[in-house]
Formats: structure tokens, C-alpha cells, sequence
């Protein structure tokens, strides 16, 4: 039984990360989890842009967003604190939600700089957690310990985000905050709802306006944003699942097999069957 399952809460290293990042295909994690870069970079690839973390950077990967890894540095050194929801959520922790989703989503799960002394401190911090998890001495007391060194963590990271996220908002502008909404609202209905005018309607803005906000801010338009989430998530049902494509379109919103192998091979220039041949050895 793996750390995760048996406390909650599980550390990997940049010598075990990739088995939970996905080296050669895009994956959606199973579990919340703050990645930690020490030294070296590593590039990944979330919704529509490519997101480089170097050193005295973190960031948090969600469940909702489906990520890529481009490439990774030879001196790469990291830590994945990856958790269960129920385990956080059972804490009695002094401070709501650990994660503002407001916050990641705004900045479009950009990498979070932060000072070196204040890194120093969270990597003793998780470090001597995974100590204690890895330990195979006998301990009577272990799984209070791991609550009450994760409750730590946590209160270091509370304090992180709080004053990073009080600075980014006092920053953002309308047109930030457009794309935010707008980035909320496609995580959320995506699987049901496809066109500009819906997402639109939400914010009482014109079809027109979303579309030239979206597009200044990100690069690309609000359909091209709408149909990336799709293909994202019909590449990892194709890729880490056994289900016929039939029922993954039927799960992704479309009238029918032929209607979603016509979407995805619109955008990828092959079929759903020949995309999930590739991940079959």
C-alpha cells in the first residue's frame, strides 16, 4: 500500500516523480499536488500555452487540467507533495481552502517564484515529512505525525498563496478577469456546452468582446481555448483508458462516434483509434 493510500499524503523526488507525471503522453493527476523545482527546469504543457518552472518556483496541479510534459533538464531536483482531498479536508486546519482555485486559475497555473530562505524552509519541511513516511522503523504515534508535519506544510503554503494571491489580484485587470470567468466557467461545462455565445451569456458580455479579450490575453480564441480542453480530455481517455470510442464520446458530448472521430481528427489530422494505437505497446 502506497503512502498515499495508507496516510493521504505521499512525497516523490525528482528520482520517482514520472510516476505520477506521464513522460510521453497527456495525463490528468489523480490527486491535487504542489510540485517544488530546486534547481534545473522542467516544461509543461496546460490548456493552451507551455509552462516553464525553474529554480525557487512551485506550483499546484489539479485534477481539472490536463498537462503535458515537453522536456526536463539534466539538473532537474524537485519535490511532489501529491494529497487526497478527504485527507485535507479532515485536518483542522485554521484557514479555508488551501487551495484558491480563484488564484491558480487566474494566473492560468503559471509557476509561482518565490524567495530562496522561504524554499529552504518548505524543503526541510517536506523533506522530513517524507522521512517519516519512508521510515520503516515502528512508530506509535506516525499517523498523527504526518497529520500534524503536513498541517505544517500547510500553514507555510497558506501564507505563500495568501500574500501572492492579495498581490495578483490587486493586479488584475478586467480583461484578466474576463478570461478567468471565462477559464472557470470551460472546467466546468465543457463536456456539455461548446459555443462562445454560452460562456459569453455567463459574463453579459457580446460574443464579440469574449472573444477578442480571450484572444489578446491568451494568443488564441475563445473556440480554439473550447476545443483544446475537449481534445485534451478525449486524448487522455483514449490514451489511459480501456473504453470503446463509442462510449468516450458519448462521456465527451457528442451526438455520436462518427461526430467526435470527425471533431478529433479536425484537429489532430488522425482518428481516435489511430491516436490510441500509438499507447497499445
Amino acid at each position: 500500500m502506497s503512502a498515499l493510500e495508507k496516510f493521504g499524503v505521499e512525497i516523490f523526488t525528482q528520482h520517482n516523480i514520472f510516476e505520477r507525471i506521464s513522460a510521453d503522453k497527456p495525463f490528468r493527476p489523480d490527486n491535487p499536488a504542489f510540485i517544488f523545482i530546486k534547481s534545473g527546469t522542467i516544461k509543461l504543457r496546460q490548456h493552451f500555452s507551455d509552462l516553464e518552472l525553474s529554480a525557487n518556483m512551485f506550483m499546484v496541479t489539479d485534477p481539472q487540467t490536463i498537462y503535458e510534459m515537453v522536456s526536463v533538464s539534466g539538473d532537474f531536483q524537485s519535490r511532489m507533495v501529491s494529497y487526497k482531498r478527504e485527507f485535507i479536508s479532515a485536518l483542522s486546519l485554521k484557514f479555508n481552502r488551501l487551495i484558491t482555485y480563484r488564484y491558480f486559475r487566474q494566473q492560468m497555473n503559471k509557476g509561482v517564484p518565490f524567495p530562496e530562505n522561504e524554499m529552504e524552509v518548505v524543503w526541510k519541511s517536506v523533506n522530513f515529512l517524507k522521512f517519516i513516511l519512508d521510515s520503516e522503523t515502528e512508530m506509535l504515534y506516525k499517523k498523527e505525525m504526518v497529520e500534524h508535519l503536513f498541517s505544517v506544510f500547510c500553514y507555510q503554503m497558506a501564507g505563500i498563496i495568501s500574500k501572492e494571491d492579495t498581490n495578483s489580484m490587486n493586479q488584475m485587470s478586467r480583461q484578466e478577469e474576463i478570461v478567468f470567468v471565462f477559464l472557470t466557467d470551460l472546467a466546468e461545462h465543457h463536456l456539455t456546452e461548446r459555443t462562445v455565445e454560452f460562456y459569453a451569456e455567463r459574463q453579459s458580455i457580446t460574443t464579440r468582446h469574449l472573444s477578442s479579450v480571450v484572444k489578446s490575453i491568451t494568443g488564441k480564441s475563445a473556440s480554439q481555448i473550447i476545443a483544446l480542453i475537449v481534445m485534451n480530455e478525449a486524448k487522455v481517455l483514449l490514451n489511459s483508458s480501456n473504453k470503446p470510442v463509442s462510449e468516450i464520446s458519448s462521456i465527451l458530448g457528442f451526438s455520436d462516434q462518427y461526430a467526435f472521430s470527425h471533431f478529433f481528427k479536425k484537429h489532430l489530422e488522425i482518428s481516435p483509434r489511430q491516436y490510441r494505437h500509438q499507447f497499445e505497446n
